[in-house]
Parts: structure tokens; sequence; C-alpha cells
């Protein structure tokens, strides 16, 4: 980081306690390890100097419950949402990728819960700053 002249770090765990290849281990504490490595680089980082760190966010909420989001809007510059995988190839039929808001006449049972809007009122409701997201 300092050789090459980068102003910090950004994290893409996807996801703690769930997620990734399916030959991950995969385990329920590391929603706490997760917040533990953020931690760690936070201290190095400071310690350095005045890096940022910011992560890949996730935007679904079976993967945002596995975030310590408040204790992490203590220790992030900023979280990246990555809004832009609502639907896809797992999804038995088309759905839109990235939707704003609820479309009214989805087919989709969780289309409250898979938009953006409802990701981001799900980040800052579970604690973190607006002006880190």
């Amino acid at each position: 980081m300092s050789e090459y002249g980068f102003d910090g770090i950004d994290v893409d765990w996807e996801y703690p306690v769930s997620g990734g290849l399916g030959s991950n281990t995969v385990r329920p504490e590391d929603k706490q390890n997760y917040t533990l490595l953020l931690q760690a680089f936070r201290d190095e980082l400071d310690a350095r100097g005045d890096y940022l760190l910011t992560i890949a966010a996730p935007a679904g909420p079976s993967t945002i419950e596995n975030f310590e989001v408040a204790e992490l809007g203590d220790i992030l510059d900023w979280a990246n949402l990555m809004s832009y995988d609502l639907h896809g190839g797992w999804d038995t039929t088309t759905g839109f990728h990235a939707p704003l808001y609820a479309a009214s006449d989805s087919s989709f049972s969780a289309e409250a819960s898979l938009n953006v809007d409802a990701a981001v009122q799900t980040w800052l409701s579970e604690g973190m700053p607006a002006d880190k997201l």
C-alpha cells in the first residue's frame, strides 16, 4: 500500500458467515471475526498515517444480518453498497438486477427487501452513519 502510493484498503469478503465458494468453510463466529479483522486494519492504518478503510458491503437482507453494522460504522471511513446483484441466476424468473425501489407488480415474494432503497434503510437502521454509506 505504501510502496505504490495507495490511499487505503478496501475489503471485499463475500460474505462472513455465508456465501463464497461451496468449498469455503463458513462459521457463525465470522460475524465477529470480520469486525475484529477490520478493527486490526484500522489500528494498523491509523498507526501508519491518514489512510482510508472501506468495504464492499452487501445489499441483500440475508447477508446484512451477518455484519455488526453499528460497530463497523465506528471503524470504517465508508461502506460501498453492492446493490447490483439483488436478482440473478439463482432466481427462477428474471427480475430487475438492481432495482432502486420495489416494483409494485413484481412476482418476487421478497421484493420489498430486494431493492437499493431497502438495503440503504437497513444499513441505516442497523447503525451505519448516513455519511459513511
